[in-house]
């Protein structure tokens, strides 16, 4: 067995016979204070392990929030995406009959004769 103290860093059995009760005693004594300082040493970390774990539960909570969130934005996106692409179709088909509308009454104005007024006129203007 071996003993760390002030007698030595490696006290064998042997020299631990040849000590004095009151060097025992003292070593004993010594040993009882640094049990007890690794005893308290033990127990500020023992609580401060359960504030770091108390602590990795309430962001464990938030970060499960912030998913929980991130779903509800992500599902509301895709709503509005399919919106958005439902619009574009729309507008498309608007242009494609604005277009088809204005060939028709040009070619109504050209039969009617004003479309050629309208040319004579704004090359007067220009």
């Amino acid at each position: 067995m071996k003993i760390l103290g002030k007698w030595g860093p490696d006290m064998t059995d042997k020299e631990l016979r040849k000590l004095r009760r009151y060097e025992l005693l003292e070593l004993l004594v010594a040993q009882s204070r640094e049990a007890a300082e690794c005893k308290t040493e033990l127990s500020q970390k023992a609580e401060e392990l359960s504030g770091v774990l108390e602590s990795l539960e309430r962001l464990k909570g938030k970060l499960n929030e912030k998913d929980e969130s991130i779903e509800r934005l992500k599902g509301r996106l895709d709503e509005k995406d399919a919106l958005l692409e439902k619009l574009k179709r729309r507008l498309n088909e608007k242009d494609v009959l604005i277009e088809k509308l204005k060939a028709v009454k040009w070619k109504e104005l050209e039969g009617s004769g004003v479309a050629a007024d309208i040319l004579m006129k704004l090359r007067t203007l220009l």
